[in-house]
């Protein structure tokens, strides 16, 4: 009976992993479609599920996901420390729009939280994970390529402004958050090709090329850029000598320029140097304001969630407290939108302050220190393959934030933390298995 009972178990589990296996592999489909956000929703709340389940039965949990989920449950407190004293009310915090906008944050990670339950494998999550967000992203780009080269603006090209022109959007709502996410997956299908071994480099240079070109027809400037410094601070971490690295730079150089002048690419990348056109001039606007409202509060900031709520006159806006030392905006209006500072360091200090900013910055760095460790020591091809992407993504994340709040924005997030959490849990398996060796 006892036998019958185990087994009985194990059958279970099975089931259970390779539920979970199917919704990892379907999760990146949906990366892409934030116009249909319940996709995404429900899958995260599934594997939710799963992992309390798991844990309740077992009691067990990733030793690296504790060391840095110590930290983010500091920033977690924090900001809900710094939503409260802002008399912002409690029942807020459970609603739609605030998670999926205002406090998106909360969605965003919660990724950390799950995969901190070792109910699966990480090595074959990941693999699967990687596999299928290759196969969708390039699915979507090479769509994204007929619409665009065929002029059909419809489905997943948009023509918002008659001077950026046609831009790829995919199935999201706007051409950054897609050129934000196809960023971070460029990097990942270079990083691949970087350490793939011969037979494979031809697969991942393709799907690199792809990812790249679909970055380029979303139009995102910040985008662009964070890809070609976030290539660079790869070859410079891949490459074994300063001559590989300059040899590196040199062959990319080569692909890269003629497409960049091909597909009119050239062109957009000079609007980088342009601060005079309605976005440019919107974004330095959305700076200033949180610049002047940091200086306000620029320890605590004037509260987590409450950017959006001041109206655009904020320096006729009384707030609380004690203006350039502490001091808060407690008005009652609460807007749900997704108005930000279009930079994730000035949100950050604007709303949260120094103490929200350094948090947020710890938690990257560690997790960034942690996988860098875990690349230098590893001799698993694949392995190297995920440490070096993700390393990649981390970097070109805080590149991104520069001038979008995208350390907070689902649509990268979703792709970002998932995978960072799944490879954390798998350099902990790798970790473990050195030690007992």
């Amino acid at each position: 009976m006892e036998n019958l009972y185990k087994i009985r178990n194990k059958i279970v589990n099975i089931e259970i992993k390779e539920l979970a296996y199917i919704l990892i592999a379907l999760l990146p489909v949906f990366i892409l479609m934030n116009r249909f956000p319940y996709f995404s929703i429900f899958i995260i709340i599934i594997l939710f599920f799963m992992g309390i389940f798991h844990f309740f039965k077992n009691r067990d949990i990733s030793e690296q996901h504790i060391r840095i989920n110590i930290l983010l449950f500091s920033l977690s407190f924090y900001l809900i420390f710094s939503y409260l004293i802002s008399r912002q009310p409690v029942i807020n915090l459970f609603k739609y729009e605030f998670i999926r906008n205002d406090g998106n944050f909360f969605f965003s990670y919660a990724p950390f939280l799950i995969l901190a339950i070792p109910f699966l494998d990480y090595k074959k999550a990941a693999r699967i994970y990687f596999q299928f967000l290759f196969i969708a992203f390039t699915f979507f780009a090479v769509i994204g390529f007929f619409q665009y080269v065929n002029g059909m603006s419809s489905l997943m090209i948009r023509i918002d402004d008659v001077y950026v022109g046609p831009m790829f959007i995919a199935l999201n709502n706007s051409h950054n958050a897609t050129g934000s996410v196809f960023s971070i997956v460029s990097i990942f299908a270079f990083a691949f090709f970087l350490e793939s071994d011969s037979k494979e480099k031809i697969a991942y240079l393709f799907i690199s090329m792809l990812s790249f070109i679909a970055l380029i027809m979303t139009k995102s400037r910040g985008s662009l850029v964070a890809f070609i410094l976030g290539v660079f601070f790869l070859l410079l971490i891949s490459s074994k000598s300063l001559l590989k690295f300059l040899r590196n730079i040199l062959i990319l150089a080569v692909v890269v320029i003629p497409l960049v002048f091909i597909t009119g690419t050239f062109g957009r990348i000079l609007q980088i140097f342009h601060i005079y056109d309605l976005s440019a001039l919107t974004r330095f606007s959305l700076w200033d304001k949180a610049i002047l409202l940091f200086k306000q509060s620029p320890m605590l900031g004037i509260g987590f969630a409450r950017y959006n709520d001041v109206p655009w006159n904020f320096d006729k806006v009384p707030l609380t407290g004690n203006p350039g030392i502490f001091s808060l905006y407690t008005s009652g209006n609460y807007i749900f939108n997704d108005t930000n500072a279009h930079s994730s360091y000035l949100h950050f200090l604007a709303e949260t302050g120094v103490v929200g900013l350094i948090l947020i910055l710890a938690f990257w760095i560690f997790c960034f220190v942690i996988i860098f460790k875990a690349y230098r020591r590893t001799t698993d091809y694949f392995s190297k393959k995920v440490y070096l992407s993700i390393i990649g993504g981390i970097i070109t994340l805080f590149i991104l934030s520069v001038t979008e709040n995208y350390m907070t924005a689902p649509t990268v997030m979703l792709c970002l933390s998932f995978a960072t959490s799944l490879i954390i849990g798998l350099s902990g398996q790798e970790k473990a298995k050195n030690y007992k060796l």
